[in-house]
């Protein structure tokens, strides 16, 4: 038996931060075919799923994978996720950028899209009044750490 020291690590943090918050998203690579949810729900990239400890059914966070039967339109599944195909937590009342994520484990085509998402940004950025030196700001200009430019609080884990 072969122990995978990345997966057990992963494992413990999501048990830590389920615990610490008691109801989280997490973000499932839903593409691997060792993932096991629902045959409708297979082949996102970025399934989130609900855990919550009010839930009915025992959540086994195990150093490998995460096995629960959850709900789907009312009807329980029994879900198996590779620990490797999980690559972001996050509490449902705040985004994504609060929470964990874990780098290595992010789908190719979600970094393609994040690539061309701030590829438009920048295109956009670089229209606005504030970068053409012939007009001025509407605003006054934001202090340092003041409106500036938005800081996540995402811990990213390597």
């Amino acid at each position: 038996m072969t122990v995978e020291f990345a997966g057990a690590a992963k494992a413990k943090q999501l048990r830590e931060y389920f615990t610490r918050h008691g109801r989280i998203y997490i973000v499932v690579n839903a593409t691997d075919d060792d993932v096991i949810v629902p045959e409708h729900l297979h082949g996102d990239p970025a399934l989130r799923l609900v855990l919550n400890v009010r839930m009915p059914q025992a959540i086994i966070i195990k150093d490998g994978v995460l096995e629960s039967k959850l709900s789907f339109s009312g009807n329980l599944f029994h879900c198996s996720i590779p620990m490797q195909a999980i690559w972001a937590a996050y509490m449902p009342e705040q985004q994504i950028e609060n929470g964990i994520l874990w780098e290595d484990d992010i789908p190719e085509t979600i970094r393609a899209v994040v690539k061309a998402v701030r590829g438009m940004r920048e295109e956009n950025n670089k229209d606005e009044p504030e970068n053409n030196p012939d007009t001025k700001p509407l605003k006054p200009e934001a202090k340092e750490g003041q409106g500036g430019r938005r800081v996540g609080h995402l811990r990213v884990i390597k």
